[in-house]
């Protein structure tokens, strides 16, 4: 098992996937909490831009009564002082045409200043209503600044349940992966299993071969070829081939994929190693050249 956990493929196989099951943990705990945030967020936006909302048409009511009350007033100022010239031209009138001028003139002058002090009152709430209406106004612009606010941060938000969207959407792709990436995983454990199996046959023919050696058997066969011709294989190397029943060049140009990596198992040797060294081509061709 040692060996097979120090193969290069094997062990970044196996981080890949506990990598990937690592961030689809924090991704699904980080969008759980976010999202609850979000709505709380949510609500209260609404509740603060409705009660935003009545207070903008409440003022805007307020306003238009304003307006109208000083449009009346300065209607009814219009008319006293129209009145008014007329009661100054009727005097001049009446002091020339009658003899009773002096009363009617009294009556017109305490009606005039009747007028006036009336006349002064009215400026004084024209005054006031031209103040209160200048409140309003920039209260009103106020409101329609603050809503256009509340109205950029709704966007936002809606903005924000995108991407999060976008989050759950790359979440589910992520277990897709980590199904695909534990799907490879077994099938590379039970490669792995028919390896050791192979491996545990090697070493029974190596023991076997062993063992005949030791009763006084042949040690090699007489058609013996000098291993060590093949690019990659130390004197170590030979050794161990030999012990597995390995001497001829024509036995390692016979190799499968599935003998390639037994053997470098049984070696101590990367699979990868003699695949790149290819030492079953270099066996073919000296085979083939009879050297």
């Amino acid at each position: 098992m040692n060996d097979f956990l120090q193969d290069d493929t094997f062990f970044w196989l196996l981080w890949a996937v506990f990598t990937a099951a690592g961030i689809l943990l924090g991704w699904t705990v980080r969008a759980a909490t976010a999202e609850k945030r979000v709505r709380s967020s949510h609500r209260q936006i609404e509740q603060e831009k409705n009660t935003l909302a009545r207070l903008y048409t409440h003022i805007k009511h307020q306003h238009d009564l304003r307006e109208a009350d000083f449009k009346r007033v300065s209607l009814e100022l219009s008319h006293l002082q129209h009145h008014i010239q007329q009661l100054e031209d009727e005097k001049e009138v009446s002091e020339t045409e009658s003899p009773d001028f002096r009363d009617r003139a009294e009556r017109a002058e305490t009606q005039a200043a009747r007028l006036s002090e009336k006349l002064e009152a009215l400026d004084a709430l024209a005054d006031t209503l031209r103040i209160r209406n200048t409140d309003l106004t920039l209260q009103l612009e106020k409101a329609r600044e603050e809503l256009n606010e509340w109205d950029n941060f709704y966007n936002d938000y809606r903005a924000m349940q995108q991407r999060l969207a976008d989050y759950e959407r790359t979440s589910r792709t992520l277990e897709m992966e980590r199904d695909m990436l534990s799907e490879r995983l077994l099938a590379a454990r039970a490669e792995a299993e028919g390896l050791q199996r192979e491996l545990i046959r090697v070493s029974a023919l190596a023991e076997k071969n062993a063992s005949r050696t030791r009763k006084g058997g042949r040690a090699h066969p007489e058609n013996t070829d000098d291993l060590k011709v093949i690019r990659g294989i130390t004197p170590v190397a030979e050794q161990k081939l030999m012990s597995l029943g390995i001497f001829t060049f024509e036995q390692i140009s016979q190799w499968d994929d599935d003998a390639v990596i037994s053997f470098a198992r049984a070696l101590g040797m990367s699979p990868g190693k003699l695949f790149q060294e290819d030492w079953v081509g270099q066996a073919r061709y000296l085979t083939s050249t009879g050297k």
